[in-house]
């Protein structure tokens, strides 16, 4: 069921996308460059504005509470931005690109790593240890574990280190498909709505303190046991319901290698190479899926009469077959479907000449059709 709802969004999702994919994949970093702009100058913009800005005719010089250590300003996180941007135009570009993008996102953070070391360095340690020589302007921080009165420094928290769990285990399901999916989704709705409790709690010890001048907010947190537990269950089944480890076929829609597949409209049989695999029905041509990628570089159909192409699915995540002509209007656009699976596409005629071949999932799973 959970892979017919994610089959049947992109199906939705595709009715209102252009159809050339691949186009559209290259245009998402600009789209993110042209958000991150918009929101640094928006950003720039808010404090520009915020007020008071003068008192007279001289700007007002922030100051900081006593006992309370400011760090300087930073282009680390600017940086650190523009590195994970240039590693997903890598993601998407790949080649030269992916390497690229690796070595800008780890020098922006190596730097982040350093201003933060310098920071750290100039903070005075507590007594009777040596302290660092402090910049102007810089004040030492609370020595005693307190803040001073009338400053709510929230508690340790294992919240972000598990929001990135469960968002690594939606981004795997997202990919895997199936009940990888599922349990994906069930993980990050576990980790946001335990980070929304702590929130809530939070701001209900701060707003007790105005009232009553006492901030108690229980000290170091425990470790969260439970919920690391509950992530691990939830890894766990969905590593093994997805690979059929209990089924003896993956996403409980396959059959074991070498036995018939049935998907659709095709059937069971041996495949080539060392490992054997279902039996292909019979088709004027035929493309295999594997490792996100197709087999066959190119291939070559009947022209001017419908035909007939097999699918060999051998991923469990969602492929199909698009065929486009030179100018990259869609002619055929196939069912998308997870494997492992075989499926039969009855395609309309071509006219004799070359044609492109692509998964509208995988952009990047491209070959040559040749009609003659």
């Amino acid at each position: 069921m959970i892979e017919e709802l994610w089959t049947g969004l992109l199906e939705l999702s595709g009715q209102f996308i252009v159809p050339d994919w691949a186009a559209l994949v290259a245009l998402i970093p600009i789209a993110l460059a042209g958000l991150v702009f918009l929101y640094l100058t928006w950003t720039v913009y808010r404090f520009a504005t915020a007020g008071p800005r003068t008192r007279g005719v001289q700007r007002v010089a922030p100051i900081t509470p006593p006992g309370i250590h400011m760090p300087g300003p930073s282009f680390a996180p600017v940086l650190a931005a523009f590195g994970a941007f240039m590693l997903l135009f890598g993601l998407f570009s790949g080649g030269i690109w992916l390497w690229i993008g690796v070595i800008v996102l780890v020098i922006t953070l190596l730097y982040w790593g350093r201003e933060a070391i310098r920071d750290y360095d100039h903070v005075a340690h507590p007594a009777g240890a040596v302290a660092p020589e402090l910049p102007p302007g810089a004040l030492p921080a609370p020595t005693d574990g307190t803040p001073p009165p009338g400053v709510h420094v929230p508690p340790p928290s294992f919240r972000p280190l598990l929001v990135s769990v469960g968002f690594t285990m939606l981004v795997g399901g997202m990919i895997v498909g199936g009940w990888a999916l599922l349990f994906g989704i069930i993980a990050m709705a576990l980790v946001l709505l335990g980070w929304l409790r702590d929130s809530r709690r939070e701001y209900n010890a701060v707003a007790e303190a105005d009232r009553t001048g006492h901030l108690d907010m229980g000290g170091s947190p425990s470790w969260p046991k439970a919920t690391f537990a509950a992530l691990g269950v939830l890894l766990v089944a969905g590593i093994v319901l997805t690979t059929g480890v209990l089924t003896g076929s993956g996403d409980g829609t396959a059959a074991p290698s070498g036995g018939p597949v049935a998907s659709g409209d095709a059937g069971g049989g041996t495949g080539g190479g060392a490992t054997p695999g279902p039996t292909l029905p019979a088709a004027d041509a035929s493309l295999t899926a594997e490792n996100l990628e197709y087999l066959e570089a190119s291939i070559t159909v009947p022209a001017g009469k419908p035909f007939k192409l097999t699918l060999d699915n051998r991923d469990q995540v969602p492929h199909n077959v698009e065929i486009k002509d030179a100018a990259g209007t869609s002619l055929f656009k196939g069912e998308i479907f997870s494997g492992p699976a075989v499926k039969v596409y009855d395609v309309p005629a071509l006219a004799a000449g070359q044609y492109t071949f692509v998964c509208t999932v995988h952009p990047n799973m491209t070959g040559t059709v040749t009609a003659q």
